[in-house]
């Protein structure tokens, strides 16, 4: 193989483990599954999936068997790797169902398998009918390198490369309303937020967990309690937990950084297993309308119900707590619609310092058609006279002019320099440019449904909706819902 990483690894005149690239190992797994697995069978996410799986076994193993103090108790019952090696078809198949449903036990024992508890929560074996497939898996690309000589930036890289060539498979997560968000996009986020080492970060919607490895980098934090997320998709619990581990290198006997639950049922930003208070919320949640939301005998401190970033929004405002900051992506309608949303909006500016709005450019997640903001607050306590906290709004926009898409033209970190650049200043107040424009609350609040639709000094553009395979692909998904909802109210009837 050009890469150099060979069947044969190092020891046939490959590249070392310790040369490898997130890259190089990221295209030959995915070349594995194009060329020796049934793709019909098995779709790309289920294969990165169960690579995370062995990965976290065969390194689990490894650090098992470093000499002395260096040592770690393996979380995996003792052999369990070697055992996997040497099985094959029906023996694979029942030895890997068997040991995904023992660590998977939700009040595990031994307080070390917190995590893997949730690396396995509800996983599932390939089908029978692809051990043959799996088993080469497991020989031929897992089992013959020492994976813990690779370096932890590499290896992080060559998991989330793997996440992202399956977003397509993660877009046709529907009833969760799951995405994949653009790294660049998350970085700019991190900075704007300030995010340093005294910080504790959440996601309450963390999906791949994408969200909390950016604020990792930034921390610079080995405290496991620096991060947490939830997610009420058991499969994207599983591989945030992976992904996290992965570009971490956090011990597999630490807390697990993420927790399947349902946020919006809980009066706390994000459900974790200890009581740090977080200084800091990052959210993307799900750009759904549809689907069950709170009501008023689970959350009586809501001030109304709405789509689900309106409540997630609301959820965060009101459960942060004072001088927290936060970011949460929200589309269009979250900043005109009437009802909830501009109940909740008018309640931001008394609560909390609503200081940046980013306009982000059209076509790069979520469902196509819908375009997306990122509104930053920070956590404030209501002034006793009832003016509002918020003092003036600022308004990017990077999206006028800025079509990109997931594959073919992606947003880079250089895309939001601009935008960190204009948010923090050195030395100076921000400064209005063309893409830059302050409101005041004052002319917030001048409108009856306080607006937060507001342009920049650019001229309005004409609306993007993407291109004819773009807008028939979000066709489609919405009538694959509409049939679904239309079955169950068929399924109902008498």
């Amino acid at each position: 193989m050009a890469n150099g990483l060979g069947n044969g690894g190092a020891g046939a005149g490959g590249v070392p483990e310790g040369r490898w690239t997130g890259e190089d190992i990221a295209a030959r797994l995915l070349r594995f599954y194009d060329e020796k697995t049934s793709t019909r069978a098995i779709t790309r996410l289920q294969f990165v999936e169960h690579v995370g799986y062995l990965l976290f076994l065969k390194l689990d193993h490894e650090r098992s068997q470093r000499h002395g103090r260096f040592a770690r108790q393996p979380v995996a019952p003792e052999g369990t790797w070697p055992r996997l090696t040497d099985l094959s078809g029906d023996d694979l198949h029942s030895g890997l169902t068997d040991l995904m449903r023992e660590l998977d036990d939700q009040a595990p024992a031994r307080p070390d398998r917190r995590i893997a508890a949730m690396v396995f929560r509800d996983a599932q074996s390939w089908d029978l009918g692809r051990m043959a497939e799996l088993a080469k898996l497991i020989t031929e690309q897992i089992d013959p390198y020492q994976w813990r000589l690779m370096p932890q930036a590499e290896l992080g890289r060559a998991f989330t490369i793997m996440l992202r060539a399956c977003r397509e498979d993660i877009d046709r997560k529907i009833d969760t309303g799951q995405t994949l968000t653009p790294f660049p996009v998350l970085s700019a986020v991190v900075k704007v937020l300030e995010v340093g080492p005294e910080d504790t970060v959440v996601d309450p919607a963390c999906g791949t967990g994408s969200t909390l490895i950016a604020a990792h980098q930034a921390l610079e934090s080995t405290d496991p309690a620096a991060i947490a997320g939830a997610d009420l998709d058991a499969q994207m619990c599983r591989l945030a937990t992976l992904n996290i581990l992965f570009n971490t290198g956090r011990p597999f006997s630490d807390p697990a950084p993420v927790r399947l639950a349902d946020t919006l049922t809980h009066k706390v930003p994000v459900v974790r297993a200890d009581s740090t208070i977080p200084t800091v919320a990052i959210c993307n949640p799900p750009f759904r309308s549809d689907g069950v939301v709170p009501n008023a005998t689970m959350r009586d401190d809501f001030l109304a119900y709405g789509d689900f970033p309106t409540n997630f929004l609301q959820h965060l405002m009101v459960t942060l707590r004072s001088g927290a900051r936060a970011a949460v992506f929200v589309p269009d309608g979250v900043l005109f619609g009437a009802g909830a949303a501009a109940t909740v909006r008018r309640a931001l500016l008394r609560n909390c310092d609503v200081h940046t709005l980013l306009r982000l450019p059209t076509g790069m997640f979520h469902r196509k058609g819908v375009k997306s903001n990122i509104l930053f607050f920070t956590k404030a306590t209501p002034k006793p006279d009832g003016r509002p906290v918020t003092r003036e709004l600022w308004v990017y926009d990077a999206r006028t002019g800025n079509h990109r898409t997931d594959t073919g033209n992606p947003v880079v970190e250089a895309d939001f320099d601009d935008f960190v650049a204009a948010c923090l200043p050195e030395g100076t107040e921000r400064l209005e440019s063309e893409r830059f424009r302050r409101y005041t609350v004052e002319e917030l609040l001048d409108h009856p449904a306080v607006n937060f639709d507001l342009q920049a000094h650019l001229a309005p553009e004409l609306d993007d909706f993407g291109s004819p395979k773009e807008i028939a692909t979000e066709i489609s998904g919405l009538l694959d819902n509409a049939a679904a909802h239309f079955r169950e109210v068929a399924e109902a009837l008498p």
